[in-house]
């Protein structure tokens, strides 16, 4: 009797095949998932300086221009992990907020905030 143990190289290439088409599957949408993430970082930081805007709007009678003059600082809004943050105004009555990513390779989006606080995608 000839008993053979182990598999033969038609089942592991079928094996491997198999693990090729999973990976194949698996790594686009791994890093869809991953860009999302890192996108994810800029909305609350700018829905903060929405609400950091108003306060001083109501304070003050107009937007600030500048980080510094919101409440808390400048060191409120330092970068992100991912995303460095500008502030430019219209004159006080109107401002825009833009979210810009630090390293252009990762392929994230840029997102903005206006005096309306609705988080767009788009650049200032």
């Amino acid at each position: 009797m000839n008993s053979r143990r182990g598999f033969t190289l038609i089942e592991l290439m079928i094996v491997v095949v198999i693990i090729g088409i999973l990976a194949a599957l698996a790594i686009p949408k791994f890093n869809g998932v991953t860009i999302r993430s890192r996108e994810a970082e800029a909305g609350p930081i700018l829905k903060q300086l929405y609400t950091l805007q108003e306060r001083h709007r109501a304070a003050n009678g107009e937007y600030a221009t500048t980080f510094a003059a919101l409440e808390g600082g400048a060191s409120n809004m330092t970068a992100g992990k991912y995303y460095g943050f500008t502030l430019s105004s219209g004159g006080g009555a109107a401002y825009v907020a833009c979210a810009a990513p630090l390293n252009v390779a990762l392929g994230l989006r840029s997102f903005r905030v206006d005096q309306s606080g609705e988080v767009t995608e788009g650049t200032c």
